[in-house]
C-alpha cells in the first residue's frame, strides 16, 4: 500500500491514483451506510470523510472504474462466519480456493431459539468515481483534515502574490490625530479583532467588525481610516449619509488599451453631464437599472462630438464610432476622492493610517498573530482576543510609566527651581 504518490510521476499516473483514492473513499462510505455499521457513519471522522469526498469527487452511476488487483473490499459477516473477500464494485467475484474449508454449522439446543443471521450488506452498484474539475471546487473546501475550518486565501499577483491556508484577521484601533511628544508612547488602543475564514473577502470581515462592535455598544467612528480595499463609491455614499468620513485612497479605474479611462472624464451624475478630455460635453445620458440586483448606473454618449475630434485615436477603440462611458450612481463621490487623494493635505492625513501597519507588525513579531497554536476557528479567535488584550495591557503600562516619569521630572524641576530661588 502506498502512503504517498511519487510527485515525479506522469499526470496520467497521478490522475489514476487520485481516482483510486476517491473510489476507496466511496466504497468505505457505502460500507459505513450498511445496517451493521450505521452508528459509525455518524462519527466525526466519517462525516469529515463524506464532506471531503463530496467536495473533491463525483460519482457517475452505471460506469465501472477498473481498479488494480490488490484493491479488494472486505465484507464482515456474522460473528460465527469467517471473513470473506469480496471483489470491488464493477468486477466479477473471483472463485474461492478449493482448499478453503466449509464452515461447520453450530448445533442449537431445542430449548433455545436460533437468532436470525445478520443480513448481508447490499452490493455496491457499479459506478465510476472521478475528481471534480478546478471550476467545480469550492473555495470553502477542506484543505487540511486536521483543521477542516482552515481555508485557502491568495492576495496579490505576480511577484507580490501571497498564498496561505488558515484564517484572516481584521484589526481596528483608535486613532489619535494629535502630535506626540518625543519619546511619548502611542495613545492608540485596539478596539476590535475579528477572525474569519480566509476565503472570505476583506469587506466581509469589515462588516463582521461593525456587527461585533455594535453588539458591544460601540458606535461607528466619526472618522475611519482604511486602505484602498475598503473604499468604493457605495461606501463613500453610505458614510456621507451617516455623517461620517471614510479616509482612504480609491483604486484607479480600469485602463483599456492605453485609451482614456473614466478618471480622465469630468462626470457630474446629478446633472447628467460629462466632459471628455477634449472639453466636449455628452449628447445623451441614460439611466440603467439591473433587474436582478437593482444596481443603478448611467451611460453617457458623445455620438457626434467624436466625429471630428483631434483626440479620437486616444479615445476610441477599433471599429468604434463614438465614445460611451458607463459609471455608477455615486461616481461623483468616487471621482472627488481620486482627485483629493493627490493633494498634500490628504496624504498628510493618511499618515494616521500607517499606525495600523505598525500595530499588525507588533502583533505578528511580539505576539505570534500569524501562528495558530490551536485548531478550529473558535479557538483561533479566542487566541487572537488574548493577543489583542496583551498588546493593550503593554501599551497601557508603557503609557502610565511614561506619564509617571514626566510627573517626576516636573516635580524635580520645581524643587530645583525653588532651591535656586532660596539660595
Amino acid at each position: 500500500m502506498e502512503s504517498q504518490a511519487d510527485h515525479r510521476g506522469s499526470s496520467e499516473a497521478l490522475a489514476r491514483k487520485l481516482a483510486e483514492a476517491g473510489t476507496d473513499a466511496w466504497q468505505l462510505l457505502e460500507w459505513l451506510r450498511g445496517p451493521t455499521v450505521s452508528a459509525a457513519a455518524s462519527g466525526p471522522q466519517a462525516q469529515l470523510l463524506a464532506r471531503v469526498f463530496g467536495e473533491q469527487f463525483e460519482v457517475v452511476a452505471g460506469r465501472a472504474l477498473p481498479l488494480a488487483k490488490e484493491k479488494q473490499a472486505i465484507t464482515v459477516r456474522s460473528a460465527e462466519a469467517p471473513l470473506e473477500r469480496q471483489a470491488p464494485a464493477g468486477l466479477a467475484a473471483s472463485p474461492a480456493p478449493a482448499s478453503t474449508p466449509e464452515p461447520t454449522p453450530r448445533e442449537v439446543p431445542a430449548s433455545c431459539s436460533a437468532e436470525p443471521p445478520a443480513p448481508a450488506p447490499a452490493p455496491i452498484p457499479p459506478a465510476a468515481v472521478q475528481p471534480k474539475g478546478q471550476e467545480q471546487l469550492d473555495s470553502a473546501r477542506v484543505r487540511n483534515p486536521h483543521d477542516p475550518e482552515a481555508t485557502y486565501s491568495v492576495k496579490g499577483k505576480g511577484e507580490q502574490k501571497k498564498e496561505h491556508v488558515g484564517y484572516k484577521v481584521q484589526i481596528a484601533e483608535t486613532v489619535c490625530e494629535a502630535a506626540l511628544a518625543a519619546g511619548e508612547p502611542t495613545r492608540n488602543f485596539i478596539v476590535g479583532i475579528v477572525t474569519h475564514p480566509a476565503y472570505e473577502h476583506d469587506e466581509v470581515g469589515a462588516l463582521k467588525m461593525e456587527r461585533e462592535q455594535a453588539q458591544m455598544g460601540l458606535e461607528k467612528p466619526p472618522v475611519q481610516y482604511v486602505d484602498a480595499a475598503y473604499v468604493s463609491a457605495q461606501k463613500l455614499a453610505q458614510a456621507q449619509a451617516e455623517g461620517r468620513e471614510v479616509i482612504g485612497p480609491a483604486l484607479p479605474g480600469p485602463q483599456t488599451d492605453g485609451r482614456f479611462k473614466a478618471a480622465d472624464f469630468q462626470v457630474h451624475v446629478e446633472e447628467r453631464q460629462a466632459l471628455c478630455p477634449a472639453g466636449k460635453t455628452n449628447t445623451q445620458c441614460s439611466r440603467l437599472v439591473e433587474q436582478s440586483t437593482g444596481k443603478v448606473s448611467y451611460r453617457f454618449e458623445f455620438s457626434t462630438q467624436c466625429h471630428d475630434c483631434s483626440l479620437r485615436r486616444q479615445c476610441l477603440g477599433k471599429d468604434q464610432r463614438h465614445r460611451s462611458l458607463v459609471v455608477g450612481e455615486h461616481h461623483t463621490l468616487l471621482q472627488a476622492r481620486r482627485q483629493e487623494q493627490q493633494t498634500p493635505a490628504f496624504q498628510q492625513r493618511m499618515k494616521h493610517r500607517n499606525a495600523i501597519e505598525g500595530t499588525q507588525s507588533e502583533l505578528v513579531r511580539a505576539h505570534g498573530l500569524r501562528r495558530a497554536r490551536y485548531r478550529g476557528l473558535a479557538k483561533v479567535k479566542l487566541q487572537n482576543y488574548f493577543i489583542g488584550a496583551a498588546c493593550n495591557v503593554k501599551r497601557w503600562i508603557r503609557r502610565e510609566a511614561w506619564q509617571l516619569r514626566q510627573a517626576m521630572s516636573v516635580s524635580t524641576a520645581e524643587v530645583l527651581s525653588a532651591a535656586a530661588i532660596r539660595s
